[in-house]
């Protein structure tokens, strides 16, 4: 990779959620979220493990931090688990559970690393799911008093907060089943990624309010769909996969509400979601930056359409390609950046929130520490970041995800993103040849900007 021309005020971190790693999942007051349900439930997730210990950062938390230290990091995006915090998700607080949080934000800004707090990445707590959860308007009030107890109990210790992770997860777990809570019901689903965004825009709201110190923003996965052919089709197959991702969430953020193609296409299929006369407003709540989650292109191929509506052809020939045969296209992150200037007038912060790859498959006898891959894959995404930025996007970070091996979802333990390798069974943590690499590129830019 050559060297990069970032600006002195550029961040560099890593990222991870709650879920994935903290473990301890009924440990002093937590309650269930719909996470430890969907694992605990059979079939649901790979080799039926449940995320219950995960990587164990509630109690080695310290030890993460020192690697944190070792890495150079400037700043370190973490999730709040809502149900550690309020295990009812509304009313009762668990102190137990915002003490965790103030430990953690204390030892990093000891460490000297800036803390960057997700609000929700994905782990509701069972007892609003029990309640209606996502598809049920209410959830919007439920939110925002969450919000409003993270802001007043650790506002003075966190500067930078995100709302929400990818709200396409709401779909991905009321629609498609894949997700917790494991539901298929396409009108559901729609519903709870509007008021997904609705509880954003009270959670921003909540925000200004306290007169919390900082930044607010929002986090958003980009997938930009591009046809593979210039055929009518293609073309129309890749504006609707917009349309269903990442458009839903800018469009009433950024562009003053669904656009009448999205509008008309949801309302011939009966899933336009209800939308009541002040919700516009509340989620165009102006935010302070915006956080992209990239890590590719979709290519769509109408002719490889399947009965769930999905047209993702293979990658281009003549393209690079990993060692998964997936499609290696670090442009992808400057044409998101493109994107949301140019369809959506965004000139403010923007913060790569998630950019990442998991280990290649295992060759026998392997090491495992050994993965150029991902220095390829993280390096090439990072040059196009430095163009961007010298033609005037204001990126003001990166985070590679992740910092380590994690309970990857669905997948359980199967996907290892990790810069560092966790041991599934003894949990030791060793850093693989990309946690050296990124502690070397870190160290480089610092040493660039010094006097």
């Amino acid at each position: 990779m050559s060297l990069l021309n970032l600006p002195r005020s550029f961040e560099f971190g890593v990222a991870t959620s709650a879920f994935q790693i903290e473990g301890a999942w009924d440990a002093d007051g937590k309650g269930p979220s719909i996470w430890d349900t969907f694992g605990h439930t059979p079939g649901k997730v790979l080799d039926d493990i449940p995320g219950d210990v995960a990587c164990d950062h509630y109690h080695r938390y310290p030890e993460d931090i020192e690697i944190m230290k070792w890495l150079g990091l400037d700043s370190y995006r973490f999730s709040l688990s809502w149900s550690r915090i309020m295990p009812d998700g509304v009313g009762r607080i668990n102190q137990k559970g915002l003490d965790f949080y103030r430990r953690l934000t204390d030892s990093l800004l000891d460490a000297g690393i800036t803390p960057n707090a997700t609000l929700y990445h994905w782990d509701l707590p069972q007892a609003l799911q029990d309640r209606g959860g996502w598809p049920d308007r209410d959830v919007a009030d439920w939110f925002a008093e969450y919000a409003a107890v993270a802001f007043d109990a650790l506002g003075d210790r966190i500067g930078r907060w995100a709302t929400v992770n990818e709200p396409i997860s709401t779909w991905v777990g009321y629609a498609l089943g894949a997700f917790a809570p494991g539901l298929r019901d396409e009108r559901a689903g729609r519903q709870a990624m509007h008021n997904q965004m609705l509880a954003h825009g009270k959670a921003v709201q909540a925000f200004r309010a306290a007169g919390s110190p900082g930044d607010i923003g929002v986090v958003l996965d980009i997938w930009k769909r591009q046809p593979a052919t210039d055929s009518a089709d293609d073309r129309a197959l890749a504006a609707q996969g917009e349309d269903d991702g990442f458009r839903f969430f800018l469009d009433t953020l950024r562009g003053g509400g669904y656009s009448d193609r999205l509008r008309e296409r949801l309302q011939a299929e009966g899933t336009f979601p209800d939308v009541h006369d002040s919700d516009q407003e509340i989620i165009a709540s102006p935010v302070d930056y915006l956080g992209l989650n990239v890590y590719s292109r979709v290519v769509v191929n109408s002719e490889n359409q399947d009965s769930n509506g999905w047209a993702e052809s293979d990658p281009p020939r003549g393209g690079n390609f990993l060692d998964d045969g997936s499609e290696f296209y670090p442009r992808a992150v400057y044409e998101a950046l493109q994107m949301v200037r140019d369809d959506y007038g965004w000139n403010g912060p923007i913060y790569i929130t998630e950019n990442g790859l998991p280990d290649g498959p295992a060759d026998p006898g392997a090491d495992p520490l050994h993965d150029q891959e991902r220095i390829r894959y993280v390096g090439g995404f990072l040059e196009w970041i430095d163009r961007a930025v010298a033609e005037g996007s204001d990126v003001r970070g990166y985070y590679l995800w992740s910092l380590m091996d994690n309970y990857e979802w669905g997948m359980g333990f199967s996907k290892k993103y990790g810069i560092i390798r966790v041991d599934p069974e003894t949990l030791v943590r060793t850093p693989k040849d990309s946690a050296h690499w990124y502690r070397d590129v870190i160290a480089a830019h610092h040493a660039s900007h010094r006097s």
